[in-house]
């Protein structure tokens, strides 16, 4: 999908869009291939092409590899993903020239971070599925860069390539107790502990306690400290009780360092901002909060000129305004972005959910129908309109005629299509059948678009 994000991107690098073509190049030249799988509307996608992608610190890295960038709305690009185990929005893997999968990295990391685990990927010995073997197996020694490619692999987006049948939890568990260096023990500890691997609750919150409390490890894992907060909050302490106001107390006090820390930019603590917020609705209210978030985004909005850029800081700021209950705030947010915006059918969809909140049902259902008609490119438009109908089946199963007219757009689309069973599209298929199955009552068009969708998803 073209964007002005994704043009200042292949201005600085020499992108591949072919799989075949980047493999062949990188076994000509005995160069490791670098991916990325994406979206033109994916935030995510949008940060890491303004905070990595489009820098300097990466195109110094490029002439390293082959770079290759598959976006999931391109022509085949979900038959690849099947072939090359993708799902997510964004995954970055890297390979060998041979195919073989060095290693995963997560998007979340602050940029430099970032640059530091591709280049330590880049010529690392071992591939992570091989340190992982000898690690858990006891064969060898890692080396401390081994370790670090471990604690920093990108297990949510994995899609067992690494795990390879292992249970997440065990297998977390089973490094943090037998690595050797605590930067890496530390981080393994946490996604361990985030998975459901803690021996008991009291160790989990010593742990988190004892982290948050040192402002240079909470920056050197800041991904974690934001990603993990709510869950980890929920999982291990009570409403109201008195771990839970010390463990959102403590987590608050850790972000509000990352919302003034210089080694972060404005987007990156404007989301440790809503974090904040999001712990302030866990535990006790701060005062002057939703002050403080309007101005802040008010001062990183002005800040944030590049597309791409500008769009994930939306997409934050609009979650953060929900969070913080300032519906309002959040609608007048996203209507404003729409003009200007490369992807404006996905706040299409942030203004339904807001819609939803608010008790609105037909602005939701109009939201939906709005995004589905100006989306974009197959795989999107495709999961764009099977949330709408799952929507629309949700809150009006009565409504048959306006059902039916979706039911009988749906066909077309997965009629011309060439990969609707693949990866993601797939996943929207089933999406929609398992909820038509359960319709009560059915049309034509309806019954048609299951037959349809029967045929394609067990092709």
């Amino acid at each position: 999908m073209a964007n002005d994000a994704n043009a200042q991107t292949t201005t600085v690098i020499g992108w591949h869009h072919d799989p075949d073509a980047a493999f062949a190049q990188a076994r000509a030249a005995a160069k490791p291939v670098f991916l990325y799988w994406g979206a033109g509307w994916c935030p995510p996608c949008n940060r890491l092409k303004a905070a990595v992608l489009s820098q300097p610190g990466f195109a110094a890295l490029a002439p390293s590899f082959v770079p290759l960038h598959i976006d999931g709305d391109a022509a085949g690009a979900q038959r690849a993903a099947d072939r090359l185990h993708l799902r997510s929005y964004p995954t970055l893997v890297l390979y060998r020239p041979d195919g073989a999968e060095i290693t995963r990295l997560p998007c979340e990391l602050a940029g430099p971070r970032f640059l530091e685990m591709l280049q330590l990927a880049l010529t690392a010995p071992f591939t992570a599925a091989q340190s992982l073997r000898d690690a858990l197996s006891g064969q060898r020694a890692l080396s401390a860069d081994e370790w670090r490619l471990l604690a920093y692999y990108s297990w949510d987006t994995d899609e067992g390539q690494l795990l390879a049948g292992r249970d997440l939890a065990a297998t977390l568990a089973a490094l943090r107790d037998a690595c050797t260096g605590p930067e890496p023990a530390l981080r393994l500890a946490w996604h361990a502990l985030h998975a459901g691997a803690c021996a008991n609750e009291h160790d989990g919150l010593e742990m988190l306690l004892r982290t948050l409390a040192e402002p240079h490890t909470v920056l050197a894992h800041v991904d974690l400290v934001t990603d993990y907060a709510v869950d980890l909050v929920r999982a291990l302490t009570a409403p109201q009780s008195e771990q839970r106001m010390a463990l959102t107390s403590a987590w608050s006090v850790a972000l509000q360092r990352l919302e003034s820390s210089e080694a972060l930019d404005p987007a990156d603590q404007l989301a440790a901002l809503r974090v904040r917020v999001r712990m302030a609705r866990l535990g006790s209210p701060v005062a002057g909060l939703n002050a403080l978030l309007r101005e802040r985004v008010a001062s990183v909005l002005a800040g944030a000129q590049d597309a791409a850029l500008r769009h994930h800081v939306i997409n934050t700021a609009a979650g953060a305004f929900v969070d913080a209950g300032l519906q309002g705030d959040a609608d007048a947010l996203l209507r404003a972005a729409l003009p200007g915006s490369h992807a404006p059918f996905y706040f299409m969809h942030n203004l339904a959910a807001v819609a939803k909140k608010r008790g609105d049902m037909a602005a939701m259902l109009d939201w939906y129908q709005q995004a589905w008609e100006q989306a974009s490119g197959p795989a999107t438009r495709l999961q764009w309109g099977a949330t709408f109908l799952l929507a629309l089946v949700d809150a009006t199963p009565d409504d048959a005629a306006r059902i039916g007219r979706l039911a009988a757009a749906l066909v077309s689309e997965v009629d011309g299509m060439t990969d609707a069973n693949c990866r993601r599209n797939g996943t929207q298929l089933a999406r929609m059948l398992n909820k038509l199955s359960a319709l009560n009552g059915s049309t034509e068009q309806v019954e048609k678009l299951k037959q349809g969708l029967l045929i394609r998803v067990n092709e």
